[in-house]
């Protein structure tokens, strides 16, 4: 076989060119290495599969490669211990391989797969499978599909051990058929772990034959929220779900059987509200508790007595017998104070160990928890606030928190699985949330994700071996069922699997996206409800003259096309195709946008603004307090005709705490009859409408005319079930008019019952001022 060594896609593009290279090889996580030949292998209609006598695992994955080639393109596959030769797939042992390691060979009209144990050998069959066209994963046969693979050779192993995700199912359920469905997907991809998020305030979801009444009443809320936290409101539902111990077994099975470790979770002391309604004696009150409905903290939490570590040691040894995970995760995370400090056991309990304050009775409370686990031969894993108070001294951290936690757990000799919710945590937004699903807040988008770097700047050698890999996090308080979970999850998993497995000297997010073309077209064939998000369409304001805007319009993928409508009707294959040079406008218009391939399919995000043209358009304006985020699309945020919509805020100018001030220069005396400026209300993102705001003009910029301007009433309660925009109007005579001042005064403190906290400082948000 005549070779080119590759260690980076990109390369081949030069080789081959782009769109040979495309159909030849898309491996998600990209391969360490690979040499791509110059022919091919065309199957034919038989095919052996050569298994070595005796290895353990081997024939279970020779038997899902001859589904695969059996399903889709109707071969006759036979698999026995024969030699290699042409037209067979040989599994070849390479005992001195790590673990995971492997290598593809494609060659002479035949393939070889090398490893040393059973997972080895699996990477090597899904690496296998991505060479092949996308229909190879369908679970029908596909009329006439041909089956070949490149000549290739490729070496691969990854880079970090412990490469995962968590899929919550306390705050919604999820059946049985969809969990499976769920690993067996990100399998395809080499994730090796699913960390499952069984237990939390609003339900307990894993029977435990000893305490049955964690899922007779544990399991069942009485209802659940609707729309955001902050709403407040809740539908009239009962919720509730879990699962039996032999289901638990069943699903273990199935996830090893693809070598995925289910890493189960079951949360102390906080996040217990469902236990303690359950039994009442688990808490410093008594209670009467009830299983929670609202999403966020609650201040009851398991009471540190002899009975409730009874209690723990049971649950504990019923989850440990089921799941043979070496790790078990008991969350340590987001334990409010409270019912500690009004608990006079807790305080007699502190006086007693010699515990200065709260944040070393959780960390007592934890050791206590790991001393046990270690003494069961497993391992710990705890959220990063296990930190506070003292570590545990056997303990692993998931640093959540950002990288803090990882890296003062390495500073302490500890291990570290990197889990940042600045990058992992795939419940937040990840795109214009105009267009996207109800998200809990956030913005994380594919490419931020992908930029990921999981072993800090500065650490050595040494404390790099420290960071086990990275998770991405499901929290599914805003995701109800399993299609949700699939739209939050991918495309970005793909990118955490990436970082988990490939050199990142080889990272290249273009490549990445341009691979991603064909692994979409995998998921379509595995019915996975994936997000195109990733593929939008930005914009940027340029002034032109006063009273118009120029808009120029890119696509996060230059291979597609942008087609628009400046008349508010929605954009098809037939609307005008944008040219690149901008667009001028001169008045309000409504301007939608979307994306279309070479087939002339839309794809991704469409793309819709409300822009506004008036006096004002493109002028620049001074500000006494600078905005801390969110710009509103440019420097000419407040200027630039793109009005803020409700419940984006990016589209908005912000201001935290402070009073808003601006003042504008029209550049000349210009007749005015209104001025206008809008503002957000919209308590769920800590954004509450001004108390009061007042228009000024002047002609010379030292006497004003003002006309005060009565606000939203700021109501402490905030019992408004809907957010909304605010027009604050000032209406003139005509004036003649140079300078503009506007003034507002912030809202105030955030309601009680706030999950951002009552009390605390809201956000004002402006956009846009319109000049008349």
């Amino acid at each position: 076989m005549r070779v080119v060594k590759v260690f980076v896609f990109a390369v081949l593009t030069c080789i081959f060119g782009l769109a040979n290279a495309q159909n030849k090889v898309n491996i998600v996580p990209e391969p360490q290495e690979m040499q791509l030949g110059s022919g091919t292998w065309a199957l034919g209609k038989k095919v052996k599969i050569n298994v070595p006598k005796g290895q353990e695992g081997v024939q279970e994955i020779a038997e899902m490669l001859k589904e695969s080639l059996e399903t889709s393109a109707g071969l006759r596959v036979s698999i026995g211990e024969g030699s290699a030769k042409k037209g067979s797939i040989s599994f070849q042992l390479r005992p001195s391989f790590a673990e995971e390691e492997y290598e593809l060979v494609v060659e002479d009209g035949q393939a070889f797969l090398r490893a040393a144990t059973a997972q080895g050998f699996f990477y090597a069959y899904q690496t296998l499978m991505q060479l092949f066209p996308a229909e190879v994963y369908s679970a029908s046969k596909v009329s006439g599909l041909k089956l070949s693979l490149p000549e290739v050779e490729i070496k691969d192993h990854p880079r970090f051990g412990y490469r995962g995700i968590m899929l919550d199912v306390a705050r919604h359920f999820m059946p049985v058929s969809f969990v499976k469905k769920y690993i067996d997907v990100l399998s395809k991809f080499k994730f090796n772990r699913l960390h499952w998020h069984l237990t939390d305030d609003q339900g307990w979801r894993i029977e435990i034959k000893k305490y049955p009444k964690l899922t007779e009443v544990g399991s069942i809320r009485k209802h659940s929220m609707v729309g955001h936290y902050s709403e407040n409101r809740f539908d009239d539902k009962p919720y509730g779900g879990f699962y039996t111990q032999e289901e638990i077994k069943e699903v273990i099975a199935y996830a090893k059987e693809r070598f995925v470790t289910i890493i189960p979770e079951i949360e102390m002391p906080g996040h217990n509200v469902a236990a303690l309604a359950s039994y009442p004696w688990l808490g410093c009150s008594g209670g009467p508790y009830e299983v929670r409905a609202r999403w966020g903290v609650a201040t009851d939490v398991l009471c540190p007595t002899e009975e409730t570590f009874t209690f723990l040691e049971n649950v504990l040894t019923e989850v440990m017998d089921l799941f043979p995970s070496e790790y078990i995760h008991i969350g340590g995370d987001e334990c409010p104070k409270d019912s500690w400090k009004a608990s006079q056991f807790c305080q007699d309990l502190m006086k007693k160990e010699g515990l200065k304050d709260e944040h070393e009775l959780q960390s007592w409370f934890i050791k206590r928890i790991d001393k046990f686990i270690t003494s069961k031969g497993r391992k710990m894993i705890g959220w990063d606030e296990i930190l506070e108070g003292g570590i545990s001294p056997n303990a692993t951290i998931m640093s959540w928190r950002g990288v803090n936690g990882g890296i003062e757990a390495v500073k302490q000799n500890h291990d570290a699985i990197m889990t940042p919710n600045s990058h992992m945590y795939l419940d937040h937004y990840q795109g214009d949330r105009a267009t996207e699903p109800l998200a809990i807040g956030g913005f994380l988008p594919l490419d931020r994700v992908y930029s990921y770097e999981p072993v800090p700047e500065g650490f050595t050698a040494e404390e790099a071996k420290h960071i086990l890999g990275v998770q991405g996090n499901v929290w599914t308080e805003y995701i109800l069922d399993g299609s949700h979970v699939e739209y939050m999850t991918f495309p970005r998993a793909l990118a955490i699997a990436e970082i988990g497995w490939s050199n990142p000297k080889a990272k290249n997010y273009a490549d990445f996206t341009a691979r991603l073309k064909k692994e979409f077209k995998v998921l379509d064939e595995l019915k996975v409800n994936y997000s195109s998000s990733h593929l939008h369409i930005d914009s940027e304001m340029k002034s032109e003259k006063t009273g118009s805007i120029r808009i120029d319009l890119k696509s996060s993928d230059p291979s597609l096309q942008i087609r628009y409508s400046t008349n508010g009707q929605d954009v098809t294959d037939q609307s005008a195709l944008y040219d690149g040079k901008g667009l001028l406008l001169s008045k309000n218009t409504v301007l939608k946008a979307a994306l279309f391939d070479a087939q002339g399919q839309a794809v991704g995000a469409k793309y819709e603004k409300a822009l506004v043209v008036n006096k004002a358009t493109g002028l620049h304006y001074s500000l006494r307090h600078p905005y801390t985020a969110h710009s509103g699309g440019s420097e000419y945020g407040l200027t630039n005709g793109i009005k803020g919509q409700q419940s984006v805020i990016g589209t908005w100018v912000g201001f935290p705490r402070e009073d808003f001030e601006m003042s504008l220069d029209l550049e000349k005396e210009t007749p005015v009859k209104e001025v206008k400026v809008s503002f957000l209300d919209e308590v769920k993102s800590w954004v509450l409408p001004p108390s009061e705001v007042e228009v000024a003009v002047s002609a010379d910029g030292k006497n004003y005319n003002m006309v005060l301007l009565d606000g939203v009433e700021n109501d402490p309660e905030h019992s408004r079930e809907t957010a909304g925009i605010f027009d604050a109007v000032a209406s003139f005579d005509n004036s003649a008019v140079r300078y503009i001042r506007v003034r507002a005064k912030n809202g105030g403190l955030l309601p009680k019952d706030h999950n951002g906290g009552a009390g605390k400082p809201s956000w004002l948000c402006v956009d846009e001022i319109e000049v008349f």
